[in-house]
C-alpha cells in the first residue's frame, strides 16, 4: 500500500506537468531550461547532500562495492538481451538502434532517483548514486555508438561530425557530484551546515521537477500513432517486466539486504531513459520512435512499478 501511495504521488506530479504543458503554462523553452535545471543543479545537489551525509564505514564501503559489481552485471545482461531481441525479431536500421538503446538504458535521473528516494530515503540515494556510475559511463560511450550506428553505416565511416562517443560527456555533473560526494564519504568530511542545508533543499526539488518535466514531455506525444507500433510494446515489456524480473530472481538467490537487492531491481524497472529521444534527434536516428517508447513505457510503469516493488 505504501508503494502504491508513493507511485500515485509521482503520477499526480507527472499529471501536473502534462496538464501544465497542455494549458501552455510550460513552454518548450521552459521545458528545455527545466531539464538543464534538474540535470545540472537539482540532481547533483541531491547526490552531494546524500553522499556527504554519511561518515565512512567499512560496511557501507562493502555494500557500495557489491552494488557496483551488480550494476555491471545487470548492464551486461541488458546488453546481451538487447542484441538477442533485435536479432530474433530481425530489426534493422534506426528501429534496431532505438529499441536496443531503450532496452539497455532506463530513466535513472528523472524517475530512478525519485523512486529510490521515495522507498529508501537518503540512504537509498547514497547507494543509487554508486550503482548508477556505469550508467553515466555507458550512456555516453556505448549508448552513442548504438544510437549513431545506422547513420555511420550509411556514410561508410566509423565516426563523423555528430556521431561517435563523446568522451567529454563523461565529465558530466552526475559523475562529478558522485566523485566529490564519495570522496567526502571516504574522508568523513562534512559540508558546513549552511551549505549542506542549501544542497538538501535544492536536492529535494529533484522529484517534483523531474516528474513535472516527464509529464510535459508526454503532453507533446501523438497518442494515436503510438498504439499502432508493436515494437514499442515489445521494448516496454522487456524494459518494465522481463528485465527487472530476471534481476530480481537472480538477486533472491543471494543473501542480500533489502537495499542491495532493491536498488538494482527498482532502477532496472524504470521506463526508457528520457535521453533516448535526445540522442536519437542528435545522432540522426528515429526521434519519433524514441518519443513513443518514452511515452508508453513511462505511462505503463505507473502500473508495473508497484507490482515489481511488492515482490522485493
Amino acid at each position: 500500500m505504501q508503494t502504491l501511495t508513493q507511485v500515485f504521488i509521482l503520477f499526480l506530479l507527472l499529471m501536473t506537468g502534462y496538464i501544465s504543458k497542455r494549458l501552455r503554462v510550460i513552454s518548450n523553452d521552459l521545458n528545455h531550461d527545466l531539464s538543464n535545471l534538474i540535470l545540472y543543479v537539482a540532481l547533483p545537489a541531491l547526490v552531494l547532500s546524500s553522499l556527504s551525509n554519511y561518515a565512512f564505514s567499512k560496511q557501507m564501503m562493502i555494500k557500495s562495492g557489491s552494488l557496483l559489481m551488480i550494476s555491471l552485471c545487470v548492464y551486461a545482461l541488458s546488453i546481451i538481451i538487447s542484441y538477442i531481441t533485435v536479432k530474433l525479431f530481425k530489426m534493422k536500421g534506426m528501429t534496431r538502434d532505438v529499441l536496443q538503446y531503450g532496452i539497455i538504458f532506463s530513466n535513472v535521473g528523472f524517475m530512478g532517483y525519485p523512486m529510490v528516494n521515495a522507498i529508501f530515503g537518503k540512504e537509498g540515494i547514497f547507494y543509487a548514486a554508486i550503482y548508477n556510475l556505469p550508467f553515466n559511463v555507458l550512456t555516453w560511450t556505448l549508448g552513442i555508438m548504438i544510437m549513431s550506428r545506422t547513420h555511420r553505416e550509411k556514410i561508410k565511416q566509423r565516426e563523423h561530425s555528430k556521431g561517435g562517443p563523446k568522451l567529454k560527456g563523461l565529465l558530466n555533473p552526475g559523475i562529478i557530484s558522485v566523485f566529490i560526494g564519495f570522496t567526502m564519504f571516504l574522508t568523513s568530511t562534512k559540508f558546513p551546515y549552511p551549505i549542506f542545508k542549501a544542497l538538501n533543499i535544492i536536492g529535494s526539488t529533484t522529484t517534483p521537477l523531474s516528474m513535472i518535466f516527464i509529464g510535459s514531455i508526454l503532453a507533446d506525444m501523438n497518442v494515436k500513432k503510438i498504439f499502432t507500433n508493436g515494437s514499442v510494446f515489445l521494448c516496454s515489456i522487456i524494459r518494465l517486466i522481463f528485465l527487472p524480473m530476471i534481476v530480481l530472481c537472480i538477486l533472491k538467490l543471494f543473501n542480500f539486504d533489502q537495499i542491495t537487492k532493491g536498488i538494482p531491481v527498482i532502477i532496472t524497472a524504470m521506463p526508457v531513459a528520457a535521453n533516448c529521444a535526445m540522442f536519437a534527434a542528435k545522432y540522426d536516428s528515429d526521434y519519433r520512435l524514441a518519443s513513443q517508447l518514452i511515452f508508453i513505457s513511462t505511462l505503463s510503469s505507473m502500473l508495473t512499478i508497484p507490482f515489481i516493488v511488492e515482490l522485493l
